[in-house]
């Protein structure tokens, strides 16, 4: 096994080194002399509306589109932003934010006051939304704007201070100028949208790049080291890479199977402060809470025993050795971390018990569902997206790790965008495809509510036992109460085998000597984060 797991990888890096020869970075990509920085992405789900986009493809608007809430690049605490101060009352409905003063919008468009916060909830909410965190924003019962420096907002339930991080640079909430919509509509913000960021908005070519241009009358006073960022799409692996060892771009993100040769040519690696990924592989047709008419009980995943036996056929610390090149760490259970709320210690054990490899236990519970050899059949749909580039190794391990004990699973390259809407609207063939999904981290309210509750924007695993335990979870204050519900669910998810746990790790990308330094803590949306921070070498 080891050994054909081993030979689909250096075929991957075979081919990647054969495309670049042996080149090493030539002195001139170390010019200490930079205008515009360059980072090279794999791509994203592009568009100017934010709300119609994911937390991870957010990449793209953190330059201009700032938050409420900051984010300490190395500690990850929550600072000030837009937002100088907050409060939230006794109950948890009420958040109040004080606005900072003066803040300007590019472009023109004025002051940034309450009204703009409004506005960004409003398009948040639209029909057309599918933000990550919309459905935690539908519970917001209605913002006062006392004064234009004052925004309070009333929850329909408590939102526990956990839910801070929506509102910060780990959010989806971005503030956008409610004069320029005034002014120029939808038609006006796709074409220059205006924020108040570091960087100002100056163009996008689909499919091959974003351009911003340095704001030099920033509220913070800060003052980037280069006059223009932009983020270039390539999305070939080795393509990248080339175009690092080139000097053509500054930063780029790689698979972690090219690690070693970029450090090995010359490359430095930048690394987030903190853990900020975990990665799954989700199955489709999960869909039992009572009355469903979604369910369909011939799906290949409903039967318990067959997601205990994909879960046991795959050898994890071999996976990670060789596609995350021995840097992460093992995920006991999806979205939860030590420090998150409910988290139970017990998991780790009990997964050595329930998940550890074990390609025989794996065969014999097939054999108990009814599957002999061949006769279960999916797909696996992998992609990539920016810090996403395992997706397709994962899922070509998968399917070798699966062919061992006789299933028979065949994986399909698809976009993103498609994955998500299968698995969203429920559509088919969502029932017969399982996914690896690199998911950035969030409080565990917050991860329930998306992944495993019906409300939420996702249908991962739903049924009667979390729905009722969280919709409790939703009403409570008391945080010893709330604790022990959400440890139920998490032991819920682990004893049914609701998805694949894979593994931890941090944010990892790779630059040039151009770049002399640079520090983001990783759990902002997009991961890649804080580019003011960039500094260019001397």
């Amino acid at each position: 096994m080891k050994s054909k797991l081993v030979s689909v990888f250096a075929g991957l890096l075979m081919a990647a080194l054969a495309a670049l020869g042996t080149a090493l970075m030539p002195e001139g990509a170390q010019a200490a002399s930079v205008k515009r920085l360059i980072f090279a992405s794999a791509g994203f789900h592009e568009g100017n509306r934010f709300w119609t986009i994911s937390r991870p493809d957010h990449l793209q608007f953190e330059p201009f589109l700032e938050t409420l809430v900051g984010m300490d690049p190395k500690t990850g605490d929550y600072i000030p932003a837009l937002a100088t101060k907050w409060e939230i009352s006794p109950d948890f409905k009420e958040w109040t934010f004080h606005l900072r003063k003066g803040v300007q919008f590019h472009n023109g468009f004025g002051e940034f006051t309450s009204a703009d916060i409004k506005h960004a909830h409003t398009l948040l909410i639209r029909p057309d939304s599918t933000a990550t965190l919309v459905a935690f924003w539908r519970t917001v019962e209605e913002i006062r704007t006392p004064d234009k420096h004052t925004a309070i907002f009333r929850f329909k339930a408590p939102a526990l201070p956990t839910n801070l991080y929506a509102f910060a640079r780990s959010g989806d909430f971005r503030i956008s100028s409610k004069a320029q919509w005034d002014k120029e509509g939808l038609e006006g913000w796709e074409k220059n949208p205006a924020g108040t960021g570091y960087f100002q908005y100056a163009s996008r070519q689909t499919g091959l790049n974003i351009v911003f241009k340095r704001n030099d009358k920033h509220w913070s006073g800060h003052k980037v080291d280069y006059e223009e960022l932009e983020f270039r799409i390539a999305r070939e692996e080795a393509t990248r890479l080339a175009l690092l060892l080139s000097g053509d771009v500054q930063i780029a993100d790689l698979p972690r199977e090219l690690h070693k040769d970029a450090i090995a040519r010359g490359l430095k690696r930048f690394q987030s402060s903190l853990p900020v990924d975990w990665i799954s592989i989700y199955m489709g047709g999960q869909y039992y809470i009572t009355g469903d008419k979604d369910f369909n009980p011939k799906a290949p995943f409903v039967n318990k025993k067959v997601r205990q036996a994909l879960n046991m056929a795959i050898n994890r610390k071999e996976l990670m050795n060789t596609v995350f090149a021995g840097r992460a760490s093992l995920a006991y259970l999806s979205l939860w971390v030590p420090t998150s709320e409910g988290w139970n210690p017990k998991w780790e054990s009990r997964f050595n018990e329930l998940y550890a490899y074990n390609p025989d236990k794996a065969k014999q519970l097939l054999k108990e569902a009814g599957y002999g050899p061949g006769q279960l059949k999916f797909e696996i749909w992998a992609f990539t997206e920016p810090g996403e580039s395992e997706g397709p190794a994962i899922a070509d391990a998968l399917a070798i790790y699966f062919r061992n004990v006789g299933v028979n699973a065949q994986v399909q390259m698809q976009d993103w965008s498609k994955i998500r809407t299968v698995y969203r609207k429920k559509q088919p063939p969502a029932h017969n495809i399982m996914w690896p999904n690199i998911i950035g981290w969030r409080p565990s309210e917050a991860g329930v509510r998306n992944f495993y509750f019906s409300k939420g924007a996702n249908h991962h695993f739903e049924d009667d036992f979390i729905e009722k335990t969280f919709s409790e979870v939703l009403k409570l204050t008391d945080l010893k109460q709330r604790h022990e519900l959400m440890q139920k669910i998490g032991d819920r998810i682990q004893d049914e085998f609701a998805d694949i746990p894979l593994f931890w790790f941090r944010n990892e990308v790779f630059a040039t000597k151009a770049v002399g330094s640079w520090v983001y803590p990783g759990p902002a949306a997009g991961r890649s984060s804080h580019f003011e921070l960039v500094k260019i070498a001397k």
